[in-house]
């Protein structure tokens, strides 16, 4: 499982709370231009199955580090794994 790549000595590690309960990954700001705007948005890199189990998906919402997002898009990942696009609420 990709879970078991989510090691929580890693930066980044945080444990999200998802609608069903507690999502381990690696959070971080990746870089995407779209339709004349370029920046960072940030994302959540976890196991894919336990995502959806804990109820994950897109327009969901987890709370990271005490702030809101919402999951706007999700990005399968070799191995199971799963980077979850999010937005700021």
């Amino acid at each position: 499982m990709y879970t078991e790549l989510i090691d929580p000595d890693l930066p980044g590690y945080v444990e999200a709370r998802a609608p069903a309960g507690t999502l381990p990954g690696i959070f971080t700001d990746a870089w995407q231009e779209a339709a004349q705007q370029a920046g960072t948005v940030p994302v959540l890199t976890c196991d894919a199955d336990t995502a959806i189990a804990l109820g994950a998906g897109v327009g969901a919402a987890l709370t990271i580090k005490g702030a809101l997002y919402a999951i706007r898009e999700r990005q399968p990942r070799n191995g199971g794994g799963v980077s979850l696009i999010l937005e700021q609420q």
